[in-house]
């Protein structure tokens, strides 16, 4: 529980404090004496210290009955307004782990100590104070990775939005289990685990001398863990896979997070650091992640329950695990809500008071089932007006959607685990559909924002191309690199398209100028070998294959086709590493396990 409190909630705590705990009091029996130690601290013990002690994420200690004490009224108040501990969904509306939630009588606890002048009682009545693992929660970690340099957050100002990179150091495939988030610093408020097989993180990290890049808006090489929620709030445990859903780390990927700074008053290092837990079992199921939202938020200065909604019809049976909503600072509150084939409504998430400050992902205690057919609905409600206390404008101003802070989203993701192997198939392919959909209505209004954005430009080519337009493709790559010459993608998949019309030699400029422009481009590397190949030109394929599995371990086609130019070469040992790595990366390409058995009977026979 934490009551740091941004500058705009501040205000109104201060206006409303005396009210809030007269109510309470008012109402509150008075008849049995309330202290410190008898009934102050079990709580305080059991629901505040985790964040609420030296060293994490809350601005000070509730250990002691002397820190307790200058917080008395602070206690009634923010508890009785619900504010502290910070948890957003309502009771009776999904039941998730990790509920913080107080009941009517532990707030009546703090209420009734305040009134009381804040007594601390016999000493020798109090519990043991809680004991907490001096380092990682669950034990030391298989890995541990850090931010290479610590980042300064600044004293004051604005928030800060910030990815910083955490490079691995792995050399096979391992699965994660669980793992721990370290902040080491009252700074964070929140963050968000990402992973990068690009490199495009270091590309940006690479654009200022500080530590990582900024902002909110994440490149799209850089994802979750794969079917996979990856969030951390002050307060949160080690996040722990369900049995059979662990997720994949890869060699030469970089581990991203994205962190939600807030200024202390004073300059303030920031070094946080990762710990994994790995396990040899392989996942035994795939969960998907779907979305819900809502790209024409539009909100008039003063609007007050402004209603945006999406759904989405299941399209096979699944177990609901869990929720992820997301909105800005007009966002008042978020529905979720299943409409079962037979008609009946079940509610699945309900924040009536939504703060952006603690936003987080949500996991169900029992996993909901959802059979074929279940209609999935989001419902966002906006207050523009000055009645929403945490309106960043003050007059209200026109507010639409966008990626800042002052924007506006409409989200809800939902994490699934269909049921049957068809069932994934299901899901993914209406994952596909709907990520085009959603990718063109994102890049659409960034658009909208700025018409000179060349990277919306590429993903709208990029959507039209999924869809077998190639001709709207064709159009939006070379608007981009019209707009922004220097923008490696927009080359690069003007030179797909060549390939597509069968003009080798347009294509082989464009993946050129790709190279040129970004040295690191590993899927340009793979076109051009698979293009000199073509023109019988092994040795001028190989190096743009070596190029490609030193750029990506993780790239199957490179190292199959490097090590099929090994085996022709007679290299049987280094024909037999690729095409082994290769089978690794994809079990199913048959031509590729059919190609390492001829290296290693080769290499058996000897010289």
């Amino acid at each position: 529980m934490s009551l740091f409190l941004p500058a705009c909630v501040r205000r109104v705590f201060l206006a409303v404090a005396t009210l809030a705990v007269g109510g309470v009091l008012s109402g509150a029996a008075q008849t049995d004496p309330v202290t410190f130690h008898e009934q102050v601290a079990p709580v305080l013990f059991r629901h505040c210290s985790p964040c609420h002690r030296p060293g994490q994420s809350a601005p000070f200690s509730l250990l002691s009955f002397a820190d307790a004490q200058k917080h008395a009224r602070d206690l009634a108040d923010v508890t009785a307004r619900r504010f502290m501990p910070p948890w957003l969904p309502a009771a009776g509306h999904g039941e998730f782990l990790g509920e913080r939630r107080l009941t009517e009588a532990e707030i009546a606890v703090f209420a009734r100590w305040f009134a009381a002048g804040a007594p601390e009682g016999d000493a020798a009545k109090a519990p043991p104070a809680p004991v907490f693992p001096t380092e990682w929660q669950l034990g030391r970690p298989d890995l541990v990775i850090r931010m290479p340099a610590a980042y300064t957050v600044p004293a004051g100002g604005r928030d800060v939005y910030r990815h910083f990179i955490l490079p691995l150091t792995i050399t096979n495939r391992r699965w994660v289990r669980a793992w721990e988030f370290r902040p080491n610093s009252r700074a964070v408020h929140h963050a968000f685990l990402r992973l990068d097989r690009s490199g495009e993180a270091r590309r940006h990290d690479g654009q200022d001398a500080e530590p990582g890049f900024p902002g909110m808006d994440t490149p799209n090489s850089v994802e979750s863990p794969n079917g996979h929620f990856a969030s951390w709030q002050p307060g949160a445990v080690p996040r722990q896979n369900p049995p059979g859903l662990p997720w994949a780390l890869d060699p030469g990927t970089d581990v991203v997070m994205q962190m939600h700074l807030q200024p202390l008053g004073k300059p303030e290092s920031l070094q946080s650091e990762l710990g994994f837990y790995f396990t040899d079992e392989p996942p035994t199921n795939q969960p998907v992640k779907l979305s819900l939202i809502n790209y024409d938020v539009d909100l008039a200065p003063g609007a007050t329950n402004a209603v945006y909604r999406d759904e989405l019809t299941l399209p096979a049976d699944a177990d609901l695990l869990g929720l992820l909503p997301h909105t800005h600072y007009l966002g008042r509150r978020v529905e979720g809500l299943a409409i079962l084939p037979d008609g009946a409504e079940k509610s699945l998430l309900l924040i009536p008071d939504w703060d952006f400050n603690w936003q987080g992902d949500y996991t169900f205690r029992q996993p909901v089932f959802l059979p074929a057919g279940t209609r999935l609905v989001m419902r966002v409600t906006f207050d523009n007006s000055t009645a929403n206390p945490r309106n960043p404008a003050n007059p209200p101003v026109r507010v639409q959607f966008g990626l800042n802070t002052t924007d506006e989203m409409a989200e809800l993701w939902l994490q699934l685990l269909p049921r049957t192997t068809n069932g994934l198939a299901a899901f993914n392919r209406t994952n596909l559909e709907r990520t085009v959909r959603d990718v063109r209505s994102f890049n659409q209004q960034r658009l909208r924002i700025n018409p000179k954005d060349a990277a919306a430009m590429v993903n709208l080519g990029k959507a039209a191309l999924s869809q077998g337009q190639r001709a709207e493709a064709r159009t939006q790559f070379l608007r981009a690199v019209e707009t922004q010459p220097e923008l490696d993608e927009a080359h690069y998949f003007l030179g797909l398209i060549h390939r597509m019309e069968n003009n080798p030699a347009a294509a082989a400029r464009e993946f050129t100028r790709t190279l040129e422009l970004n040295p690191g481009h590993v899927r340009a590397h793979g076109n051009l070998g698979l293009m000199h190949l073509e023109y019988n030109r092994p040795e001028r394929a190989a190096e743009h294959f070596a190029k490609a599995v030193a750029l990506d371990p993780t790239d199957a086609i490179a190292h199959g086709m490097l090590g099929t130019i090994r085996l022709q070469q007679g290299q049987w040992a280094e024909a037999e590493r690729l095409l082994a790595r290769a089978a690794e990366l994809d079990p199913a390409d048959a031509e590729v396990r059919k190609k390492l058995e001829a290296a290693r009977q080769r290499l058996k026979a000897g010289p």
